[in-house]
């Protein structure tokens, strides 16, 4: 466990980042750390008992008459709270439990408000550009998973479909470059196979080095070795950012209003300037007659650099209202 300085939350709120490999717990403006109760950091553990872990995690921190505000990393019912899975912490289970439910059952003296991780992030990103004129505003995660998220920001409010969800986008079949077609087989932890998340996301990314005939890409070791201008690295991370800049590249094409991409998570924040050279590589090249001009440009995308958004004090801004969550 470690412990750190953040922004400060308000009297009463204790804020909660559940990941795969980390769970963050805010209580004034101290932050503590702690290893995730994940099937990523416990492997042998079944879905039932990692759940009751993090259900273990929650209720300890919450006080009497107090508020919880939850970013989870997991596909869920931003209307609900209803969880549906998450490869990171679950693997490819399906849940079957409330776990919103449950913790309002055993602690109904608390104030409980959970939302899907990238939600939060989207409310933090969306709230520190509020001023600039954007009409709709994205964030895009990319870390041990892969999601999207999308507000209008004039009317602050987040479209998502009858259960809730909008822009799980990492579990969708993806485009690899001509050249690596057989990345297309490799496993994702949901239990599918040539997704997003499985070239893409933080723990694929090892898998990737394998297939492509590399080694020493354990995680630690890919942005050292992009530093030190390895050409290795530098063309694992070409494969990596491809479906990521295609996935932008439908983005753009399909919504117009769309004017400023947020890009954060540990793969994006941990490679920083070299994430952000190779998908300006993909994204500025031309590819048929509607990139003629150009593509919007570097000022509608920003990859964001470590601590410039935060999923808790999104948490907050979530149960204060900042944005809402409608279906229409």
């Amino acid at each position: 466990m470690s412990a750190g300085t953040s922004t400060a939350l308000g009297d009463g709120t204790v804020g909660v980042d559940v990941g795969g490999t980390w769970l963050r717990v805010r209580t004034g403006d101290v932050t503590e750390r702690r290893t995730a109760p994940s099937l990523l950091n416990h492997p042998g553990l079944s879905t039932s008992e990692l759940t009751d872990l993090l259900l273990d995690e929650l209720l300890l921190v919450a006080e009497p008459g107090g508020r919880v505000v939850v970013s989870l990393g997991a596909a869920m019912n931003d209307l609900t709270s209803r969880v549906y899975g998450s490869a990171p912490l679950w693997g490819d289970a399906r849940l079957r439990r409330d776990l919103v439910g449950e913790l309002r059952l055993r602690r109904p003296d608390t104030g409980w408000c959970v939302h899907n991780d990238v939600t939060c992030a989207l409310a933090d990103f969306a709230a520190s550009v509020a001023n600039e004129g954007h009409r709709h505003v994205g964030y895009l995660t990319v870390s041990s998973g892969i999601a999207l998220k999308v507000a209008d920001l004039p009317a602050r409010r987040i479209v998502v479909d009858g259960n809730g969800l909008q822009g799980e986008v990492g579990h969708m079949k993806t485009p690899v470059p001509a050249d690596v077609p057989y990345l297309l087989g490799l496993d994702c932890d949901c239990g599918g196979t040539g997704h997003l998340a499985s070239i893409s996301a933080g723990p694929a990314i090892p898998r990737v080095a394998k297939a492509l005939g590399m080694s020493g890409f354990e995680p630690g070791t890919f942005a050292a070795r992009l530093s030190a201008n390895d050409p290795e690295a530098a063309a694992l991370l070409r494969v990596v950012t491809y479906p990521v800049a295609e996935m932008i590249r439908w983005l753009w094409a399909t919504q117009p209003l769309l004017d400023l991409l947020g890009i954060g998570g540990g793969v994006a924040e941990g490679l920083t300037e070299h994430f952000e050279h190779a998908l300006h590589e993909h994204l500025e090249a031309e590819t048929n007659y509607s990139d003629a001009g150009g593509v919007r440009g570097r000022s509608a995308i920003r990859v964001l650099r470590p601590g410039a958004v935060d999923p808790i004090r999104g948490a907050e801004r979530m149960a204060d209202g900042f944005l809402t969550v409608v279906t229409s």
